[in-house]
């Protein structure tokens, strides 16, 4: 199965519609995409409800799933964001983990890691062993990410 599990459109820092994001990963040979637009605890329901209905209505010829990606948000409020995020309908979430180049607070890598509901950890810099294995033991994958700046540490992660 070929799938991009973090993507962002305009309802974020993306420069596509929801319907042209879709469109380009099937053009790709995508069998999957989630659209993962950033959010914190201000945007969660605009974006998650708008990712829910391009979910249902953009492709019959992928599987698109609606998502977020938690960003800048306090670590110890990320529990709220999340739970959140899931209620309202996101089937996948990415935690914007604690890149070198840009700051996050510290804490996110662990409260993202520890949280059951969170499917992976975004680009997450000089993560620690302890925070690998609860990632392993929880099931959150860890991100290997293509993107300029974010991909500095990805010899680390591996």
């Amino acid at each position: 199965m070929r799938a991009d599990l973090h993507t962002h459109s305009i309802f974020s820092d993306g420069e596509l519609i929801p319907a042209e994001l879709v469109r380009r990963a099937v053009a790709l040979g995508h069998d999957a995409i989630a659209i993962t637009d950033h959010v914190d605890m201000t945007n969660v329901e605009f974006v998650v409800r708008n990712v829910v209905k391009a979910a249902e209505l953009t492709s019959d010829e992928i599987q698109v799933i609606p998502g977020v990606e938690i960003t800048h948000v306090p670590p110890s409020k990320m529990d709220k964001v999340i739970a959140e995020a899931k209620r309202l309908g996101a089937q996948i979430i990415v935690v914007h983990g604690e890149t070198v180049t840009e700051p996050v607070a510290k804490g996110t890598d662990m409260a993202a890691v520890r949280n059951p509901d969170v499917d992976v950890l975004g680009h997450p810099g000089f993560i620690t062993e302890e925070e690998a294995q609860i990632a392993k033991d929880n099931d959150v994958a860890l991100e290997i990410t293509g993107r300029g700046g974010h991909n500095i540490t990805n010899g680390h992660v591996v």
